[in-house]
């Protein structure tokens, strides 16, 4: 159990705890009133009962809005589990390699390929838990080829022309 969670249960139950405690004054004042022989007696109690339901109304609406944010702890722990389950599927398809001196990518294991035709991905985007695929463009300036990702990062080719991407071999 997570400490967040502990935490918001702990402040939960004394919420609760407290309506409770709260409702049940409520009662003991209204039984009370039953004993009371005066006019004056009768609307200091129930002044001071409608003062406890008002605290117990307001412990459980306090209790409400903290499970409500429980909830939504929960789900988004639920969603990152669910997404780094995910991830780690995803990575087992990928072999890093180098496909030219100096430069690391990912690439497509044939294995796995499914349907995917070969690919490389960011190897930036995949310590970050991404799959991110490099996309191939001309460099005018140096007359090479070169692979970029949407992170920024680019891998330039050391060779004139186009590399053939082919699906790592395992």
């Amino acid at each position: 159990m997570s400490t967040i969670y502990r935490h918001h249960l702990k402040m939960d139950m004394s919420l609760i705890q407290g309506t409770i405690s709260g409702l049940k004054t409520a009662g003991d004042i209204a039984k009370g009133l039953m004993d009371l022989k005066t006019a004056a007696e009768v609307r200091s109690k129930v002044i001071e009962l409608q003062s406890v339901i008002l605290s117990a109304q307001s412990s459980a609406m306090d209790a409400n809005a903290k499970q409500s944010v429980l909830v939504d702890t929960i789900r988004d722990f639920k969603e990152e589990i669910a997404r780094m389950k995910a991830w780690g599927h995803q990575k087992q398809r990928y072999k890093l390699i180098t496909p030219w001196d100096g430069t690391l990518v990912y690439s497509l294991k044939e294995s796995m390929k499914e349907s995917e035709p070969p690919h490389w991905i960011c190897t930036n985007c995949y310590e970050s838990g991404v799959r991110s695929i490099l996309q191939e463009r001309k460099n005018l300036k140096i007359g090479r080829p070169e692979y970029f990702c949407r992170c920024g990062s680019i891998f330039h080719a050391h060779h004139r022309g186009t590399y053939k991407i082919d699906y790592a071999i395992e």
